[in-house]
């Protein structure tokens, strides 16, 4: 059950995204965002850290209740990786 929970879950992230699925593929994280984002990281989605695909998925769900300097360092990466 929980993993039927937890692919729904990625799905419709991954539906709210908006972002083209070969651009969210190739989105890698940099170190400006890995620090920027740390502690939204272990505080809005500590139970997805094991993977990077489902925290990135996570932070991009939670990303209203980000800090500021998270969002707008995802917002820059996200772009970038889109124009890929």
């Amino acid at each position: 059950m929980t993993t039927l929970r937890r692919g729904m879950f990625a799905a419709l992230t991954l539906a709210l995204i908006g972002l083209p699925s070969a651009a969210f593929a190739e989105f890698k994280p940099s170190s400006a965002l890995r620090s920027a984002c740390m502690n939204d990281a272990f505080k809005l989605c500590s139970s997805e850290l094991g993977s990077m695909d489902r925290l990135l998925a996570c932070l991009q769900a939670k990303k209203s209740q980000a800090s500021a300097k998270c969002q707008a360092q995802y917002d820059a990466e996200s772009k970038t990786a889109e124009k890929k």
